[in-house]
């Protein structure tokens, strides 16, 4: 009972402990944060840098719906490619038996016409494959994108704050005293550098999808140059 006991004392505790955790965390984002209703008293004159901050925000809204759709278009586009890996497969399956049944008819003819088409379709697979590779890379990437514009969204998120802050201690507000410049500070520096790390992670899938997409038109000019099907 006693070791029962002792458990339920600790949970309470480390209970206790995340509530206080996650109470200091909610209470650091709100102390970088101004209240809207505080800037309707802050002269026009002022407002200048918060409302150029908020034409960024705005843009950066933008930039992150249309992230968002790139990113769907770019699934729809691997669905079609792997659709068309796929009828590429059973094509090459197809002239296998055609092969087959011209190897046991015994035409030399019939059987080098059925093995050049079962190359033909070979290569095509190989084509379709290498675009699906593309395609999944690109899906990557465009993920990436995503997040890496949510990111900048933070940014811009930020930057508003700070020049709302600032306005609010510039207009000579008392209620800016019950906050600290450096919350604002230290959430746009936060934001900034989350953003500068998801855009390396772009940058390098951007590489791999290049490649990707190199290596997928390379072969098709090849097929096609060899007067195979390609596509």
């Amino acid at each position: 009972m006693v070791q029962a006991g002792g458990h339920r004392v600790l949970a309470g505790l480390l209970g206790a402990t995340l509530l206080l955790g996650l109470g200091g965390c909610s209470s650091q984002r709100a102390s970088a944060k101004v209240n809207e209703d505080w800037l309707a008293r802050v002269p026009p004159a002022q407002m200048e840098s918060v409302n150029q901050a908020r034409i960024t925000q705005n843009k950066a809204q933008d930039e992150t719906t249309r992230a968002r759709v790139s990113a769907e278009d770019a699934k729809r586009e691997l669905s079609v490619a792997e659709k068309n890996e796929k009828a590429a497969k059973t094509s090459v399956d197809a002239q296998k038996k055609a092969v087959e049944a011209a190897n046991k008819m015994g035409q030399a003819d019939r059987i080098a016409q059925a093995q050049q088409a079962q190359q033909q379709a070979e290569q095509a697979q190989q084509v379709a494959q290498a675009e699906v590779d593309f395609r999944k890379q690109v899906v990557k990437t465009r993920d990436a994108m995503e997040k890496m514009r949510a990111r900048e969204l933070d940014v811009a998120n930020a930057e508003l704050s700070k020049a709302e802050y600032q306005a609010l201690v510039n207009s000579g507000d008392t209620r800016a005293e019950k906050l600290k410049a450096q919350d604002f500070d230290n959430a746009l520096t936060k934001a900034r550098s989350e953003a500068a790390l998801q855009q390396k992670e772009v940058e390098a899938l951007l590489q791999q999808q290049r490649d990707a997409q190199a290596k997928w038109q390379q072969l098709d000019s090849q097929v096609k140059a060899y007067g195979g099907s390609g596509r």
